[in-house]
């Protein structure tokens, strides 16, 4: 029984050591992108971002993906993503229990919310950054381990980093996307209504 419990304990820790070092090898390769640099010059957005920002991910060689940005909502301090009929499909596959699916007027599909504050960044404490935090308990399980934080570069434009909580306490870095406040005539353009 004892060698039993001794053998668990050290395939736990065996397992512990290698997300670690994994994690930390993801992490410092993703940060040795040209995003970085840029991510760590930016500062928190004040006042924070409101309304739908349409994003661009920069994570599997910048590949195109269904995700089409964020909407926030300043004054409640939350959000949530925006992505393509495709891109639903494929997160209803992943999330079959998640009840907060629903459908704009576009035909996109509002998913996984986020409540917002500001912050020291989580790798970057020097940093002061608007985090994006999925922790609520409406988000799956593997939502809620997403930590985004997102900085100012330019006038209304952002650079978000993404972290996932492996263990309690260690985030890995595994990407970063691009937000741009959206133009008045692209505004005008979603709130009009459809022609046939």
């Amino acid at each position: 029984m004892a060698f039993t419990f001794l053998a668990v304990a050290m395939y736990l820790a065996i397992a512990v050591i290698a997300i670690i070092i994994l994690g930390s090898l993801i992490t410092f390769i993703i940060e040795r992108s040209p995003y970085q640099p840029a991510f760590v010059a930016g500062r928190a957005p004040d006042p924070g971002p409101d309304g739908f920002h349409p994003g661009e991910a920069h994570v599997l060689f910048d590949k195109k993906t269904p995700w089409l940005g964020k909407q926030f909502d300043r004054q409640a301090q939350i959000g949530f993503n925006i992505f393509t009929p495709l891109g639903a499909r494929i997160l209803k596959v992943a999330s079959p229990l998640y009840q907060k699916f629903s459908v704009n007027e576009e035909g996109n599909t509002r998913a996984y919310y986020f409540k917002t504050y500001i912050g020291k960044g989580r790798k970057d404490v020097n940093t002061d950054v608007f985090k994006l935090d999925y922790d609520m308990p409406e988000n799956p399980f593997w939502i809620r381990a997403i930590l985004d934080e997102v900085v100012e570069i330019a006038p209304r434009e952002y650079l978000g980093k993404i972290h996932v909580k492996f263990l309690p306490g260690f985030f890995v870095t595994i990407g970063y996307f691009g937000l741009r406040e959206q133009t008045a005539s692209e505004a005008a353009f979603d709130a009009a209504p459809a022609t046939s």
